[in-house]
């Protein structure tokens, strides 16, 4: 697709977010919220689920900063029509015009738009009944990766704005609910990086200031109009520090208890953000998810075993969509099997030789733990898993590279 005509397509995808916002976050845990856990009997008797009670807790935990930062950041997961609708247009555009395109949507930012007005209350994130597609900016590129491109945006804006105040909402909920989604450095900078948007804010939030007991000093930068945005404004960014120093404790915490490795959990997402982005079927996803329930901490030996089985059919499948797709855009044929599949993608370039042996031997592995075996140890569970994880960016990003689409 040409940049011009991606361009035009995710301006009207931002309008329609103006008017009506789709960004969620959704319960998935089986346990009951830990916001909720004092009102569990009294809910459920109500007829509450897990799921209902968590998402009425969330909605308190909105409206107080700091926020609080799930040490667990799997136990919500982000939907949103309209993000699914950008990320198809990302993957349809050349990689040469992919940062180009990502720019383009960062120039919302460094010009905000004007928030659209609602009557009555609105979702969130919103700002006095306002709501935005900057939110929707963030979320995107937070996710494929442009995050310093867009704390670099928010320098250049001269005055705080609705839509801005709205965004910084998104983002203060991103590091709350899915912390996993940043690495520690990106947590440490964060808030010098959005310094200077605090600073055209906080500018706004006085007309006058001075001593308790003294002449008051008239601010040359101030314009009425704009406390209001001003001073959420400098809430958020205070909020958001204080969010990544907790967000950074629990990676200290994570790595110090050997708790799960967080770096994993963060490419376990990058991978299904690819595989909806690249266009795998659906199945390849829950295979994923079917292998995390099994995985989990207190899992028998079979359920193990049964991680493994889906972690062997996650990765066949990864190879043989992939091939098909290719082969069919290059006018051929191949055989609809692993290892035919395998042997193509190294005869077109994707990999090496040296790279096609060690996927074959972690097929091999997989199929002879997940196969013979009665049970599996969680030692071969957990190296396992995270070898596919792994192998699943790298593969991944191979393709994205290369501009496949399924």
């Amino acid at each position: 697709m040409q940049l011009s005509e991606a361009l035009e397509k995710a301006s009207r995808i931002l309008e329609e977010e103006q008017v009506q916002p789709t960004l969620g976050y959704r319960y998935v845990s089986e346990a009951w919220p830990a916001n909720q856990r004092f009102k569990q009997f009294d809910m459920q008797k109500q007829g509450y689920t897990g799921a209902m009670a968590a998402q009425i807790g969330l909605a308190d935990e909105r409206a107080r900063r700091p926020r609080e930062v799930y040490e667990d950041p799997k136990l919500y997961v982000f939907e949103s029509t309209n993000f699914g609708l950008l990320l198809k247009i990302f993957s349809q555009v050349a990689d040469a015009d992919r940062a180009s395109f990502a720019d383009a949507l960062l120039n919302y930012v460094r010009k905000p738009i004007a928030a659209r007005s609602h009557k009555g209350a609105s979702q969130f994130p919103s700002f006095r009944g306002d709501t935005s597609a900057l939110a929707l900016v963030a979320e995107f590129c937070i996710r494929t990766g442009y995050l310093k491109e867009l704390l670099a945006a928010t320098a250049e804006p001269t005055m705080p704005t609705a839509s801005l105040a709205i965004m910084l909402k998104e983002i203060e909920d991103m590091i709350a609910l899915n912390f996993s989604l940043f690495s520690d450095s990106e947590l440490a900078s964060m808030p010098s990086n959005l310094a200077q948007l605090r600073e055209i804010a906080e500018r706004q939030t006085y007309s006058a200031r001075g001593p308790r007991k003294g002449p008051m000093t008239n601010n040359p930068h101030y314009r009425q109009g704009f406390s209001d945005a001003g001073n959420e404004i400098v809430a958020a960014i205070d909020g958001l520090g204080e969010e990544c120093r907790k967000a950074r404790f629990w990676y200290l915490k994570g790595a110090l208890q050997e708790l799960p490795n967080l770096e994993i959990e963060s490419d376990m997402l990058k991978v299904e953000g690819f595989l909806v982005k690249l266009g795998f079927s659906s199945d390849m996803v829950k295979t994923l998810n079917a292998a995390e329930s099994d995985y989990k901490s207190t899992a028998s030996a079979f359920e193990l075993k049964n991680c493994l089985g889906h972690l062997r059919s996650f990765l066949e499948h990864l190879h043989r969509e992939s091939v098909k797709s290719i082969a069919a855009a290059a006018g051929s044929t191949v055989t609809d099997r692993w290892g035919d599949a395998t042997l193509y993608l190294r005869e077109q370039g994707y990999f090496t030789k040296q790279h096609e042996t060690f996927v074959a031997s972690l097929y091999t592995l997989l199929s002879d733990e997940s196969v013979h075996p009665l049970t599996a140890d969680r030692e071969y569970a957990r190296l396992l898993r995270n070898v596919v994880i792994e192998y699943g960016v790298m593969f991944l990003t191979v393709l994205d590279k290369r501009g496949v689409t399924i």
